[in-house]
């Protein structure tokens, strides 16, 4: 049997696997001329504690899995299972708490802090500015904590089954106050990552393999179109000029069109050699892999298509299979219905860390369609556009705000999670004897609770939606909201045209 040292160690290999990967991405999108440390630490450190909230879920899987054996006989003491258990809630909490403190205090505190840089202004004057616009988000931390300390679950669901029951008395209703607001902030938190959700990481879903199918235009096309508004540009200065040449005075209009003409030839010849160069070097070779986009991109499609149908079959579940519908936010004792992710990483859980690298692999591939979609949609509050996030290019503000918002998208893959891989995230491969029947069966909440325990980030996501229903409520329906979204992306990704060569050299640009 595999031991729990194992899974720790591997998680452990992780973290350092995680701040290496954030620096280079934060690096690779940060301004190289309008950089600032404290965004640059912050915005890593931020990002590495949310993967780490879903980075430990083998973990927890490993070690409910490795509670009993084949036969469904539980093969350690209850001590023994309550204090391992105990350790990793522990894990959760302090990563939930860490990411509360980074979210509603330092990327506030960073974001003013830059905002208030000025040649004249001194670090202290800086600091006491920025503090003073982040008092607001630290009482809007305060408050939702104190509001979820007082929320109390319902001790008595409308569930007939006598396990169920006990069940919820002992993993739902049985929290302190600490633990509920630390909860509910969380679950506050989580319903901004379902807005993230809805909007950059199910355009990315879409957008980003679709791009990589349909790749750039020829660039022969693409000089072409240069060329022919060069033309044009060049025409329409040269009948200004020559009207200036014959001695004639230009008015003021003619003046401004004709400065506006040389700057866009200026500009259309940039392009032009951008174009020339995106041919050469290290680009041509690059060239040639570029064929091979439309196969990443066909993998990539299928890898979308099928996260999205594990998510509603998942759903569809919810609302057949609900112990209690609404009333404990849709919580399923048992996925009836198999969606394809959650049958494969079942039966990698025995093999770890099998299921520790398809499910690692699964979250970056969500980081990144997420990132995708952030660097393509920019940047915006409802329609107002803040900030651009590309190469090299994306402003201490901007970054902090990318962060947070792939922050907040880890979050509700947190939630996710269980709808990704029902069985698999609540109980893992745990199996009992039920003696009734003489079965070995799968392990759910109708099992008796010395017989089967679930994973902490199952128990933590039941006390969240069945503690406090309306949040169940809400990521029930937001998940139906994200399905339609990722349709409305695929059909705008399939009908917008090919990028432009253009737009490569532009972000490979260093000269913006």
């Amino acid at each position: 049997m595999i031991e729990i040292g194992l899974g720790w160690a591997s998680f452990g290999l992780v973290i350092l696997i995680l701040v290496v990967f954030n620096y280079i991405v934060v690096k690779y999108y940060s301004d190289k001329h309008e950089s600032e440390k404290i965004t640059t630490v912050i915005s890593i450190i931020g990002l590495t504690l949310a993967l780490l909230c879903v980075m430990i879920i083998p973990v927890d899987i490993l070690n409910v899995s490795t509670i009993s054996n084949s036969s469904g006989n539980v093969t350690m003491s209850q001590n023994d299972i309550d204090n391992r258990g105990q350790s990793i809630r522990i894990v959760y909490y302090v990563l939930y708490a860490a990411i509360m403190l980074c979210a509603l205090i330092l990327i506030p505190f960073a974001y003013f802090y830059y905002e208030e840089y000025d040649e004249n202004v001194s670090a202290a004057s800086r600091t006491a500015g920025a503090c003073k616009f982040t008092a607001f988000f630290v009482a809007f931390a305060l408050i939702i904590l104190i509001v979820g300390a007082f929320i109390r679950p319902d001790s008595k669901p409308p569930v007939e089954n006598e396990n169920i029951k006990l069940w919820i008395q002992n993993e739902v209703v049985n929290q302190n106050a600490a633990e509920s607001a630390v909860l509910f902030s969380i679950a506050c938190l989580t319903v901004l990552g379902f807005l993230v959700w809805i909007t950059y990481t199910a355009y990315g879903f879409s957008a980003f393999p679709i791009g990589l199918i349909k790749g750039y235009r020829r660039v022969s096309d693409d000089k072409n179109d240069i060329s022919r508004d060069l033309h044009k540009t060049r025409e329409k200065a040269k009948y200004f000029s020559s009207k200036y040449a014959s001695g004639k005075k230009l008015s003021r209009s003619e003046e401004s069109s004709l400065s506006l003409l040389k700057d866009q030839e200026r500009a259309l010849e940039n392009r032009s050699y951008k174009l020339d160069q995106s041919t050469r070097g290290i680009r041509k070779v690059l060239g040639i892999f570029r064929p091979f986009s439309f196969i990443f991109g066909f993998v990539f499609l299928l890898i979308s298509l099928l996260i999205i149908i594990s998510i509603v079959l998942s759903v569809i579940d919810k609302i057949s299979s609900s112990i209690c519908g609404s009333a404990c936010g849709f919580l399923v004792t048992y996925p009836n219905l198999k969606n394809p992710i959650d049958i494969v990483l079942v039966q990698l859980a025995p093999y770890f860390p099998l299921d520790y690298f398809i499910l690692g692999a699964l979250i970056f591939y969500i980081f990144f369609v997420t990132l995708s979609g952030i660097v393509k949609i920019g940047i915006r509050f409802l329609w107002v556009h803040m900030y651009d996030f590309k190469y090299r290019k994306t402003m201490p503000q901007g970054l902090l705000i990318a962060a947070m918002l792939l922050m907040l998208s880890i979050l509700c893959l947190n939630v996710q999670i269980l709808s990704l891989a029902p069985r698999y995230a609540m109980f893992g491969t745990q199996v009992w004897y039920n003696a009734t029947s003489g079965d070995v069966e799968p392990c759910s909440i109708e099992a008796p609770s010395t017989a089967c325990t679930m994973s902490q980030i199952g128990v933590l996501s039941s006390r969240i939606q069945m503690g406090t229903a309306f949040f169940g409520i809400i990521y029930y329906y937001a998940t139906w909201v994200f399905v339609g979204t990722f349709l409305l992306g695929a059909i705008v990704a399939l009908i917008k045209r090919r990028k432009s060569n253009i737009e490569i050299s532009d972000s490979d640009d260093e000269e913006f």
